[in-house]
């Protein structure tokens, strides 16, 4: 699979679920590598990435890259995103 520039997300915007007691993403803003912007829900993110896309949430001027990935819920059975917890956390949107 080939290697394609990535997308670098601009925020994250998430949404309270079920009781409310805890949240799930609900879309990502990206600058795109053809310069463009979108905006994606979850559902599409995961896509992109399953068919070899990069979401970066930051860099660390080394290489490295902290990117967005499909994750469970901890807390219940939804397949949402998330990031390293020791990495930087994406800007909410608004």
């Amino acid at each position: 699979m080939p290697d394609h520039p990535p997308y670098r997300v601009l925020c994250l915007e998430e949404e309270r679920a079920g009781s409310g007691a805890h949240a799930h993403a609900s879309f990502v803003e990206t600058r795109d590598p053809d310069g463009g912007q979108t905006r994606w829900s979850t559902v599409q993110v995961i896509a992109a990435i399953r068919d070899g896309a990069r979401f970066v949430v930051a860099d660390d001027g080394q290489g490295g890259q902290t990117q967005l990935e499909p994750a469970v819920c901890t807390r219940c059975p939804t397949v949402t995103l998330a990031v390293d917890p020791d990495a930087p956390a994406p800007a909410p949107c608004g």
